[in-house]
């Protein structure tokens, strides 16, 4: 479907893919229902060894709009520069990208209106530089939402304004890269707007294809790259300990990954504006908390955001007052 008033900002989806046949026909039937559809939807597959090209070709060759891009088997299975390389990769093969960029994954399931209401945030809000729902993992045989900070978009479904995702010069190669981008649309005036009210399912929660130790110690290193304080890395280090599995190890891991970063001198963003609004931020969180209050409240968008925005809408057939 198209948007009938042709106000709604255009956009292009870009999948990096890695070994997700059992999720990725989810994920196609969740963009293929959306009341407004991408204007391109770029699967790359990262080396898949399962079904997943197949799968991809098909999808391409029942829909235009749907095109692969195939990248080369890798050896070893990593998060944070390889999944930016390939992205990178498909936005490459698109010429007109539109208005707005989306990065997602391949193992999710969005209700069909989730990118008109995250179009709509974009084109309510001229600084909305971030958008994205709530992300839910399954715990057992239910659904909770994911453990990240309530101030930031999940890095499984970032919708970034394409003038934004330019000006901070695209997402960086390395581990890390979900959280420095922020601070880099922050620093330059964009605004980061996570939707409490649009939730969707990440069958596989982050680091889920990786061995948890290694999926905290690659979290420990990309916290050395976005500039980390040493509270900062504290306060990190326990709240792993006390939200992953396994406890208290999974904090330890991701310090010791920090420590180990820090140790070698490996490389830092070169984005000073975004380290130092980050280095900033960590100073007055745990200022806070040492004054007793609370954690960092995420922005919120005037009028309630899009599901209170949607109670004025016009019934299907009706047309919008002037």
């Amino acid at each position: 479907m198209s948007d009938p008033t042709g106000s709604a900002p255009s956009y292009t989806v870009v999948s990096p893919v890695r070994d997700e046949a059992r999720f990725l026909a989810t994920t196609a039937r969740s963009l293929v229902a959306q009341t407004l559809r991408p204007r391109h939807w770029v699967i790359v597959d990262d080396g898949s060894t399962d079904a997943t090209p197949e799968l991809a070709e098909r999808l391409a060759a029942a829909h235009d709009w749907i095109t692969v891009v195939h990248r080369p088997r890798r050896v070893t299975r990593e998060r944070g520069a390889p999944i930016v390389r390939a992205f990178n990769d498909g936005l490459s093969h698109v010429e007109r990208p539109g208005d707005v960029v989306v990065k997602l994954d391949g193992d999710l399931h969005l209700p069909a209106h989730y990118f008109e209401w995250v179009l709509a945030v974009f084109a309510r809000e001229p600084r909305a530089g971030i958008v994205g729902g709530t992300v839910y993992v399954p715990e057992g045989d239910r659904w909770v939402p994911d453990a990240v900070g309530r101030h930031t978009v999940h890095g499984a479904i970032k919708s970034y304004r394409r003038q934004c995702l330019e000006e901070i010069g695209g997402l960086r190669e390395s581990m890390g890269w979900d959280g420095i981008d922020e601070y880099a649309a922050r620093s330059r005036g964009w605004r980061v707007l996570p939707l409490s009210e649009l939730g969707v399912l990440h069958y596989k929660p982050r680091g889920s294809k990786q061995h948890w130790r290694r999926a905290r110690w690659e979290e420990g290193r990309g916290a050395r790259y976005m500039g980390y304080r040493w509270h900062g890395i504290v306060l990190r280090v326990a709240y792993r300990s006390v939200r992953e599995h396994p406890p208290v190890l999974a904090g330890l891991t991701l310090g010791t990954g920090y420590l180990w970063a820090t140790v070698r001198r490996l490389p830092q963003c070169d984005d000073r504006r975004a380290v130092d609004l980050l280095r900033e931020e960590q100073a007055a969180r745990l200022w806070r908390l040492l004054r007793g209050g609370g954690d960092v409240q995420p922005d919120r968008l005037e009028g309630g955001g899009p599901a209170f925005w949607t109670l004025d809408s016009p019934l299907p057939g009706e047309r919008a007052a002037p």
